[in-house]
């Protein structure tokens, strides 16, 4: 494939990721409180299970949406469930989820070769496009709501939320990846690691635990330096990383949001900036939460200007980016909110790449991929636990009833109705090193922390 043209497609599957991990959906009863509350487990990275809520609280019957449906035996019969995606598959720009469909489809194909779920095969319609338009979001949410009366949404992987009204009013529950509003704050959306954006009231450690990995596993008083795109997006994203960093007691020596909407034309200015930025000298790290063409952009200008130190940021994480060599990340770390296909320590992450292998061995296992396979996942996990007994009222009720859902060593604990309103504080790193990528964390867990 051409590197320009897989530069493009990995931009697009990536665009969205920087504003999830820079931000985070707060609704319901999360308990407020002055902050940040930090404890000495918060700066110290745990297993991927078992993470603190940091007395975080959530009633879920105080949630948008409900816990039942219009139609509680919409899209099931006795021997089948009826399930659709929604996803942006085009769009004008050329962003798209592409391998989202095809995730997904890997995951239900194992499921209805072993049986499926309590003896029922899963009917998957596949994934309708929204084109990353807010009006066909909406127009289509109808058509799998209303026309095809789908007993589940999964993956729901798109920029806008303005299918949630359908979805809430029908009793539609719906899983993905938690990247736009729609999964914050109500009982029917289920991101595989929670609600991700627009978090007022929490934060976590995350960033703060991949700074230490980064730095060698101590980032007391070391000088970090923060890079976000001009918009108001981006702003309140890097206010909560630079919280997230200095809870580890590292010292953010520049939080800027420089880089323009349209995109980065001259690095110049920046590097100057960042390179005189920790008392006239260099930082130890650069984290940015800027589009993939600008960090690319970035990356290449500080290495050119003599920075030895650490580059992180969300995007830079795809197996053809590293098949091809790909200058503009060398070096540079990768934040993930799962494990890459490179650490295949875990039964979960092997079984992954078996499903892939036998079902889709022509697809590349990228983010949107494994997004849409793990989405899938946690859809059959909770409709398993349920039991023969399934409707829409009943898979509700199980998921929002101290439900938890991890594969070990793969995914990280979610735990419902906590993540309504949390993210999951948790990642691995990567670093991208020729040809390959690296693995310098494993899979592991901060803390949610109370702003």
């Amino acid at each position: 494939m051409d590197v320009s043209r897989l530069v493009v497609m990995v931009a697009a599957a990536t665009a969205l990721v920087t504003g999830a991990a820079a931000c985070g959906g707060d609704g319901g009863s999360a308990t407020p409180a002055s902050g940040p509350t930090v404890t000495d487990a918060a700066v110290k990275a745990g297993p991927p299970n078992g993470w603190s809520d940091g007395g975080v609280t959530v009633d879920a019957s105080e949630l948008k949406c409900g816990l039942t449906a219009s139609d509680p035996t919409r899209g099931i019969t006795d021997t089948s469930i009826k399930v659709g995606g929604l996803a942006y598959l085009t769009s004008p720009s050329g962003s798209t989820m592409a391998g989202t469909e095809a995730g997904a489809k890997v995951r239900f194909q194992r499921e209805n070769d072993a049986g499926g779920i309590n003896g029922r095969t899963i009917d998957y319609i596949g994934t309708l496009d929204d084109g990353n338009d807010s009006a066909r979001n909406v127009s289509q949410a109808k058509v799998l709501a209303d026309q095809e009366k789908v007993f589940a949404v999964v993956p729901e992987m798109t920029a806008h939320a303005s299918y949630l009204d359908t979805f809430c009013s029908e009793g539609v529950p719906f899983f993905g990846w938690g990247f736009n509003a729609g999964y914050c704050g109500n009982t029917i959306g289920f991101g595989i690691t929670g609600c991700l954006t627009d978090l007022p009231r929490t934060t976590s450690s995350l960033y703060g635990i991949m700074v230490q990995s980064m730095l060698g596993g101590d980032a007391k008083g070391a000088s970090v330096a923060l890079i976000g795109n001009d918009d108001d997006s981006s702003r309140t994203g890097l206010a909560d990383v630079k919280l997230q960093i200095e809870s580890v007691g590292a010292k953010v020596v520049y939080a800027e949001a420089p880089v323009p909407y349209a995109g980065l034309a001259d690095a110049t200015p920046i590097v100057s900036k960042i390179m005189a930025s920790a008392d006239g000298a260099p930082p130890q790290a650069v984290v940015y939460t800027t589009d993939f063409t600008s960090t690319t952009k970035l990356i290449q200008a500080l290495t050119s200007a003599g920075f030895s130190g650490g580059q992180l940021s969300p995007l830079g994480y795809d197996p053809r980016l590293a098949a091809a060599n790909f200058a503009g990340l060398q070096k540079s770390y990768t934040l993930l909110q799962w494990s890459p296909t490179e650490d295949a320590s875990s039964d979960g992450v092997r079984q992954l790449i078996a499903d892939f292998q036998k079902y889709a061995p022509q697809e590349a296992i990228s983010l949107p991929a494994m997004a849409g396979y793990w989405a899938a996942d946690l859809f059959v996990d909770a409709a398993t636990k349920t039991g023969r007994n399934l409707t829409v009222d009943s898979l509700l009720k199980t998921l929002n009833s101290d439900y938890s859902y991890y594969v070990d060593g793969a995914v990280p604990q979610t735990r419902y109705p906590l993540n309504h309103v949390v993210n999951a504080p948790c990642g691995s790193l990567v670093q991208l090193n020729g040809t390959k990528y690296d693995v310098i964390s494993k899979l592991s867990c901060g803390q949610v922390l109370k702003k």
